[in-house]
């Protein structure tokens, strides 16, 4: 029987009960259990009565709620990243378009005025076709 097992047992139980339930565990396992504060036991009689610690129940109710809200903020991170790549993307492209020097304009412009006259296409489409910034 493994810990996980004995541990999902609601009701309180005695060492005898779980063997004739067909769990093959043996005392020492309870006793680690119970020094590990995961079981809690008293001894009535000749017998001991073990219980699943409810502090334990609260650790694990606690550790899974802390995963989850980690993954929803871990997830929350991914997609403001994203949204901050995206926008990085867009400022690029606006400041190479600003950033373009009057003489490396001039002689772009004069390049696309020569391909739209061979290839006989206007001059919007060529710079358009370049994703170069189109004058008013």
């Amino acid at each position: 029987m493994t810990k996980e097992e004995i541990l999902s047992l609601k009701e309180p139980f005695i060492f005898s009960e779980l063997a004739k339930k067909g769990f093959s565990v043996q005392k020492n396992e309870l006793d680690k259990l119970v020094q590990t504060k995961e079981l809690q036991q008293k001894k009535m009689g000749r017998m001991n009565v073990y219980w699943k610690s409810f502090i334990t129940e609260n650790k694990t109710r606690s550790q899974k709620g802390m995963k989850t809200y980690t993954n929803q903020l871990e997830l929350e991170i991914k997609e403001l990243k994203q949204e901050l790549m995206a926008e990085r993307k867009k400022i690029k492209k606006i400041q190479f378009q600003e950033g373009i020097d009057e003489p490396w304009k001039e002689a772009a412009m004069a390049m696309a005025r020569i391909l739209s006259e061979q290839k006989q296409v206007s001059m919007q489409e060529v710079l358009e076709y370049f994703n170069a910034p189109i004058e008013d």
